[in-house]
């Protein structure tokens, strides 16, 4: 007579995976030991590095910050040879960071101060370049250039560089007079559609901005002369 067979419950059948499975585990590790070893190696190196790269930027970042502080305080009594020697040094150590932005502005800054405006309109160009997420000091450099190119009687750059700035950036508390003076240009080159045009934008994107009152009053002049 034939024994009945014994029936594996779902307790046994698991128990009987796990063990396959860890057996199965254990001889993959004991194959590929050096394998895993090298990759988990490469893994913490990967890791050590990214750190190492963040403190390098945190590092080089705070430094920068310390030259800017430097060179604003000379800036500030009236040093602009020591101004400019921070400055330089931000510029060539700490390439890309904001304090490079900041030191660029100054730079120009200074060249405009010593009425040095063809280095100065290159200076504020690479700024715009290299440093356009700056929006506030971006903007201060489309501006500059504006009134830059307006003192050379260069009237239609001019206008190009206030109206480019306002476009870019039209939150900046600055943007409808930059507008304004765009509009101001181009009446100058006699360009009045440009101008009409210019000023009716500051009525109603900017009609909280004090350059309103200007605007209305540049609008009827130009109007009346067409």
């Amino acid at each position: 007579m034939l024994k009945p067979r014994k029936r594996l419950v779902k307790t046994k059948i698991k128990e009987d995976k796990l063990v396959t499975y860890t057996a199965k585990a254990q001889t993959f590790y004991d194959q590929n030991k050096r394998t895993l070893l090298y990759g988990a190696i490469g893994i913490i190196v990967v890791i050590a590095i990214v750190i190492g790269i963040n403190i390098t930027r945190s590092s080089a970042q705070e430094k920068a910050a310390f030259e800017s502080l430097l060179a604003r305080d000379a800036l500030s009594r009236g040093n602009t040879d020591e101004a400019l020697t921070h400055v330089n040094i931000i510029l060539e150590d700490y390439p890309g960071t904001r304090s490079a932005a900041i030191a660029m502005m100054i730079k120009a800054r200074i060249h405009e101060q010593n009425a040095e405006l063809n280095e100065a309109a290159e200076v504020f160009k690479k700024l715009i370049s290299d440093y356009g997420e700056y929006d506030y000091l971006a903007f201060g450099a489309y501006y500059s250039l504006g009134s830059i190119y307006n003192s050379w009687g260069e009237y239609n750059e001019a206008a190009r560089f206030y109206s480019t700035g306002a476009s870019k950036y039209p939150k900046n508390f600055n943007a409808a007079y930059s507008l304004l003076e765009a509009a101001l240009c181009y009446k100058k080159a006699g360009k009045y559609e440009q101008a009409n045009r210019t000023l009716r934008r500051i009525l109603t994107d900017y009609s909280k901005s004090r350059a309103t009152g200007k605007a209305r009053t540049e609008l009827e002049e130009i109007e009346f002369m067409q």
